[in-house]
């Protein structure tokens, strides 16, 4: 009887006593999210064209994944010698935000640069890379120092402007006359309830960044409205989502004034206003240096330019 007991005993030991259940160990997380968090890059647009000695301007933006709220770094390099690509900012707080990107082209550039933007964050070991291409052609020609025809599509195809980015801007291909000019341009809205607006860009004083002066407004109301001053002019021109919309603008610099006119789809030209004021902070230019656009609303919200011509 003993014998059995000891033999029972010894195979509870074996049964019990000696079968170990493996346990893993898992540390706390620390630093800016899960395990997973990390952050998505994109630019807007991809491409343009840019005359050569004018520079062109990209939209760049970070959002953050899976609760990430780290510090974004920016750098760009460009594949062409001479071609110089810079940031409004280069870090990026709190996980997510966005940056303008400056493509600095010289008076003899010339070909398809490829510019590589990358974002890192080495306190968490991730990073992002993104491309965007600028294709440099020759500047307007010139007679005794002036220009002597300005007509030149800047840039060739479209630019897009999506709603929380900062002002789209686009150089002119060479300095507007100084008695005026006129562009035409398509617009498409991607909302029926936008707020966007695109205008020009004066010198800016010493030391400053170039405002947009904007001129013409595709309001939260379904209508689109051109500036009288400092305010916007009544209208009765109302826009769709989709649709897109042919201007002319005629701006006389001296006198400080402009007009403008709009084609909808399938209709006439209609004046959107004539004689118009500009704002204040255009008033006094002798040159404009650009062209550009913001939109404000709604979220996902995109507003193109197309064809922009000057003359």
């Amino acid at each position: 009887m003993r014998r059995l007991a000891f033999f029972l005993v010894s195979i509870l030991i074996l049964a019990n006593g000696c079968v170990i259940s493996p346990r893993r160990t898992v540390g706390s997380t620390t630093g800016t999210g899960g395990g997973n968090s990390e952050f998505s890059l994109t630019v807007n647009p991809t491409s343009q064209s840019i005359t050569a000695g004018a520079s062109g301007t990209y939209s760049i933006s970070v959002t953050s994944t899976n609760g990430f709220t780290g510090t974004v770094n920016l750098s760009a390099s460009s594949s062409i010698s001479g071609i110089v690509a810079s940031f409004d900012t280069t870090s990026i707080t709190g996980g997510s935000g966005s940056a303008t990107l400056t493509v600095q082209t010289t008076s003899t550039s010339t070909g398809t640069a490829t510019i590589t933007v990358f974002a890192s964050d080495p306190s968490n070991n991730v990073s992002q890379s993104i491309s965007v291409t600028a294709s440099v052609t020759a500047a307007a020609s010139t007679a005794g120092g002036i220009v002597s025809a300005l007509s030149a599509t800047v840039p060739a195809g479209c630019i897009n402007s999506p709603a929380g980015t900062n002002a789209q801007r686009v150089s002119f291909p060479a300095t507007p006359a100084t008695g005026g000019f006129t562009a035409t341009f398509a617009a498409t809205p991607s909302s029926p309830a936008m707020d966007a607006s695109l205008g020009f860009f004066a010198p800016a004083s010493s030391g400053q960044q170039p405002a947009l002066s904007s001129l013409i407004n595709f309001s939260p109301a379904g209508i689109i409205q051109a500036r009288d001053g400092d305010s916007f002019a009544p209208s009765a021109v109302p826009y769709a989502a989709g649709e897109t919309y042919q201007f002319r603008l005629v701006e006389n610099l001296p006198a400080a004034t402009y007009s403008v006119f709009v084609t909808p789809p399938g209709a006439t030209e209609i004046p959107l206003g004539t004689n118009l004021q500009v704002p204040t902070d255009q008033r006094g230019a002798t040159t404009l240096t650009g062209w550009g656009m913001v939109v404000s609303a709604p979220d996902n919200a995109t507003l193109s330019i197309c064809n922009f011509n000057l003359q």
